[in-house]
Parts: structure tokens; sequence; C-alpha cells
């Protein structure tokens, strides 16, 4: 087992896809000029369909996903590849819930619609500041992601290249920041097509690779059967188990939701779109790409195992962690071939220059739109100026990046408190934009109330989690066909330690845990369900108890439309609670005015003028005026004002 150094051919790789990336964002802010926040952030709301789906699905593959899937399908089987039958269901759900209303207003922010569904800046700052800091926090674990799982174990990079692995980290940040900055969100769609590519061709060489060596897919996968990696449909209503079909099921499916639906990445995507139409076959024309991908992901995993089925890594004490298995396949197997392993890295790279570049496009968007753009000095400027700003910000966002890169080398568990902190929000975020388009009665107390509510119970539930240490025994592993050339060079140590040769990668019991401690062994699958239940449920008591908001004519633009027509079904013009409409003119009390018989032409109490019902049908000609001092023109059955009475 010897591993090969990189070649000429894989620096050509490697350094390509950093060259081409930065290439498109010279091309788009030379030839393109991208100049204004209108093109910088939304692409000018004409971004094409078939790049801005491929960008969606390329933002979501991080090298989290590409080295964790691996690792979780080497170590507990397939069961989590049954995330996809919940993307199915949800993404089509998520388009119907959200992009009507969303798209509608023609939001650059995600956050802009909370201050105008709940009449508050403060919902909206709260939510636009947990969002930026979530981000920044994880672009740094994204970034430091392709060296940071084979830093311990001398793996990738610094084992097999001549320059230190911080250069790669320093130049990955820099050059992304810098496309990222100057060529906008058509910049950061168009290197998501390229690098989506680098992704899947990095994916494809491993499970070529690895069924090579097997000697065909279907020994693969019966080598995989028969040690019980193979599982699905595994039905259990148990929570606190770490995976089950159910848990599984409803936990993705929040996730997706708030993806999809609500998170400023998507968001920002669909609305940059020309038409509603193609906003929503954005979304459907990811579906099958995330199906695809995820599928090639657990194919690769899979076949990773059948080559280590009967001799694991990670029992020799070769590697410490299952997230390491893909690097390690990928030196032994991988190596000896040139261009294969500078193509692996390249497909880290790439993974982690799609998420970090929408990552910072993503927040400097919520920072002007939702912090700089109500200040004066802001605001007043113009539109090439704010075009500035923002390309400075996206640069002051990749240093950043860098930075937390930095921070995440020099602290234990950082990738597992990245997990902590998007489960801590992702369920929260989603509940406050639910109750704004779902539940009409909830107001901005029941919606700030129920954010703090909510990220405090999964934050509390996922601390207790991390410092509890509670572990799920692996499936188990075999090392009785190692050959003597790799017992030879397993560490001494290691080998002692070994009490037979089928054992688990972490020596772990699983037992009860009591109460209340075991409330911290929930699936973390569930943390976004329990933080989006206590937001939804906490917020409506809160709105009910506070005097809950009641709907009026001028919320239809932020409510569901399905529910808009419901309530205006079931409900008669007088129980509307109308407060002010565009004028700011208070309707609330005159209300019950309209429904006063017109018979001739005369003043009201409130001096608006009224002509005959008579000469307003037959006169062509004739005009009056409502109640409220709006201006009625004839037709056929009467005058339709802007308050949504009809006057006949």
């Amino acid at each position: 087992m010897s591993f090969a150094t990189f070649t000429i051919m894989d620096y050509v790789v490697l350094l390509s896809t950093l060259i081409i990336s930065m290439a498109i964002g010279v091309y788009y802010a030379v030839f393109k000029k991208q100049e204004t926040n209108a093109d910088l952030l939304v692409g000018g709301r004409s971004m094409p369909l078939i790049p801005t789906a491929l960008s969606l699905l390329a933002t979501y593959m991080s090298p989290i996903l590409v080295l964790g899937y691996a690792g979780e399908i080497y170590s507990y089987g397939t069961l989590m590849y049954e995330t996809v039958f919940s993307s199915l269901v949800i993404v089509p759900i998520a388009a119907w819930i959200f992009m009507p209303t969303l798209y509608n207003l023609k939001l650059t922010s995600a956050y802009e619609y909370l201050e105008y569904r709940f009449d508050s800046p403060a919902v909206r700052i709260f939510a636009a500041g947990t969002f930026i800091t979530q981000i920044t926090l994880y672009m740094g674990v994204v970034l430091f992601a392709p060296v940071s799982f084979s830093l311990h174990q001398a793996l990738a990079l610094n084992a097999v290249v001549d320059f230190p692995i911080w250069i790669a980290v320093v130049a990955m940040g820099l050059s992304c920041a810098l496309y990222t900055s100057i060529g906008g969100l058509r910049a950061v769609v168009w290197t998501d097509v390229f690098q989506m590519v680098i992704m899947l061709a990095g994916m494809f060489a491993i499970v070529i690779v690895g069924i090579m060596q097997v000697g065909g897919l279907s020994k693969v996968f019966q080598i995989a059967g028969d040690h019980g990696r193979i599982q699905f449909l595994k039905f259990h209503l148990d929570p606190f188990e770490r995976l089950n079909s159910v848990n599984i099921f409803i936990g993705h499916a929040i996730m997706v939701l708030s993806i999809c639906g609500c998170q400023q990445t998507a968001v920002q995507r669909y609305c940059s779109m020309k038409t509603l139409k193609k906003g929503i076959m954005t979304l459907f024309i990811t579906l099958p790409l995330v199906v695809f991908t995820v599928s090639l992901a657990a194919i690769a995993g899979v076949v990773i195992f059948a080559n280590y089925a009967t001799c694991d890594p990670i029992s020799l004490g070769l590697i410490k962690r299952n997230d390491q298995i893909a690097p390690h396949f990928v030196l032994e197997y991988l190596s000896p071939t040139s261009g294969l392993l500078g193509l692996f890295i390249a497909c880290l790279f790439s993974a982690s220059l799609s998420t970090v570049s929408s990552g910072i496009n993503s927040v400097t968007a919520v920072t002007f739109e939702d912090f700089l753009a109500k200040l004066k000095y802001f605001s007043n400027m113009g539109d090439i100026q704010q075009g500035r700003v923002s390309k400075f910000l996206a640069l002051i966002f990749g240093v950043l990046a860098i930075a937390m890169a930095f921070l995440a080398a020099n602290f234990d568990g950082v990738l597992a408190a990245s997990i902590v902190l998007n489960g801590s929000v992702a369920g929260p975020l989603l509940a406050v934009f639910l109750m704004g388009i779902m539940l009409p009665f909830t107001n901005k107390y029941g919606a700030i109330v129920g954010m703090i509510v909510g990220h405090t119970v999964t934050i509390w539930i996922c601390l207790g989690a991390f410092f509890l240490k509670h572990r799920t025994p692996t499936l188990p592993f075999s090392t009785d066909g190692c050959s003597a050339e790799i017992w030879d060079k397993v560490n001494q140590t290691a080998v002692t330690m070994l009490n037979s040769s089928e054992t688990h990668a972490a020596q772990f019991v699983e037992s009860d845990v009591p109460w209340p401690e075991k409330i911290y062994t929930v699936s973390f699958l569930l943390y976004p369900l329990i933080g989006c239940t206590v937001t939804i449920v906490v917020g409506s008591i809160v709105s009910i108890l506070t005097g809950y908001q009641r709907f009026s004519k001028d919320q239809d633009k932020y409510i569901h439309p399905l529910l808009v027509s419901i309530i205006r079904r079931f409900r008669t013009e007088k129980e509307y609670d109308f407060k002010h409409n565009s004028n700011g003119i208070d309707l609330k009390s005159m209300v019950t005015t309209t429904k006063q018989p017109i018979t001739e032409g005369h003043f009201r109490s409130n001096g608006s003028y009224h002509k005959s019902k008579t000469d307003a049908k037959e006169d062509s000609s004739s005009n009056g005026y409502a109640t409220n001092g709006h201006y009625i023109s004839k037709e056929k059955n009467g005058g339709l004002v802007n308050d949504g009475f009809r006057y006949d």
C-alpha cells in the first residue's frame, strides 16, 4: 500500500479549477458590467433557467456532503439515502407554499418579507442577523473542510503536495471572494455550473475505479448486502433512534422546506427569474438533479465499503473517523493514475467554492438590504455607488470566511458545532415564514418571542448532545482480509487494541440514558423539527395573548393566495378589520357605513358625495365618491374602489 504524490497533471487539474472560476468572474465584471445591486445580487432578474437550477444544486453540495455521505454509508449503511424520498415530496410543497407570495414581492433579501408581513423592522433584523451569523461561521467550516478531514492523518494536500495546506485555504478563499464580488450573482451561478461538473467528475472517478477494483457493480452490492450495508424502510416510531425511516423523512422534510422555500440562497435565485413560472421550474429542475447527485454519492459510499469490507482502515488505526474514508480510498486507489488525485481534490475545492461563493453573495444581499439600506447615507447613493458597496461587502465576507477557516483549525469539534448551528437555526427561521404566510393571525410579538424560544430550545438540546457525547455504535467492520503488507504498516499499538477481527470503528456501547439527559439523545435529524414546532406553538400563543393580528385587505399580498380566497369567502365586508389604506385613511370606523343604501345623491356624514343609484347606471359619465372619499368610476354594476367594496 503506497501512496503516489502529485504529478504535473494533478497540478494542472487543480489549478485550472481556480483559474477558470476566476476567469468567469472577471468576464462578467469586465464584459457584462455587473455594477449595480440589481445586477450583482439578483442578476437583473433575468437569470437563465438551467444554469440557475444547477447553481441551486451546487450551493448545497458542500465538501461536508461529498466526504460525509460516503462515511455515513460506510459506517451505518444506506438508510440515509431515504432523504431523497422526502425531497421528492417536499420540494413541490415548498414551491406551492412560499413561491407565490415571496416571488411576487420581488425581494432581494428574503427577510424583507418579515418586516412587511409583521409590520416590524425588529423581526426582520433579528432573522437577518441570525442568518448572517450562521452562514459566516458555516463558510469557514466549508472552506477548511477539504483539508480538515485529512489534517490529522497526513492525507490529502499536506501529504502529497510540497506547499503548506494554508496556502490552499487562502487561495480558495481569496479567489472565491474576488470572483463573487466583481462578478455578482451571474458569476456565482456560472462558476457553480462549472464546479458542479468537476464535483460530479470526482465522484464518478471514485465509483468507476472502485467498481473496477471489486470486479463489477453487482459484486459491489453483493458484498455490501452480505455485510449489512444495504438497509431501507426501517419504520420505528422512536425519536431517540439515530436513524430510522420516520426520523429521516420528517427531519429531512423540514430541512428541505427551509432550504428550498425560504432560505436566502434559494429565494435570491428564484426571485432572479423573469417570471414566477420560471422560478417554480427552477426548483422542479433541481429536484431530479438532487436525486441523481445524492444517488451518486450513495453509490460511492457503497463502492468504498466493498473495497474495504474485509480490511477496515478505521479498525486498523490508519484513519480516525469515517469521514476520512473517501480521501483514504482516493490516495490508495486513484493516486497511482496521474490526474485523478488532482481531480478529487479539485472536486472538494469546487464543493467548497460553490458553497462559499453562494454564501458570500447571500450575506452581502442581506447585509445591504436589511441593514445598510435603512441608513440614509446608503439609501441616498446612486445605483453604481451602492453596487460598489456590495462589492466591498463581498470582499469583507470572503476575508471573514478565511478567518473562520483558521479558527476551525484551532478548535476541536468545529464541524459538530456547525451541525449544532445549522440545526438550531433552520427550524425557527422556517417557522417564522410559515407563521407569516400560513397563519394570518400571528403578530410581531409572537414572531419575535417564538424565534427566541425556538432558538434557545434547539441550541440547548444541541449543546447538551454535544457535551453528553452519546454515540450510536456503527455496523460491524472486519479485518480478516488484510494482507501481510498492510499489517506490517499498521502501528503496533493500534494492532494490540484489536481484540478480534470483527470490531466497531468506535468502541461505544449504546445504553439507556436516564431523564432528563435522555432529551439530549434525540435524533439529530429532528433538531429542525423541534425548533420549528416550538417557534410556531409559542408564537401562536403569544400572538393570541397580545391581541392577534386581524386579517385585512392590505395583507393579501403577504398571505398565501389560497388562504386569502378562503377568508374572503367566509367573511363579510363588515368583518374585515381594515386599519389603513395607502393614503393613511382610517377605514375601520367607516366599514359599517358602506352597507347604507344609496338612493339619491347626497353628502354622507364624512363629507363624501354619492350620486343617485339611478344616475350612476344611466349616465355613462356619472361618477361618485365612496364614504371613505375614494372616487368611483361608472361600471355596469357600480364602482369598485381599492378597499375591496363595490358600490352599485
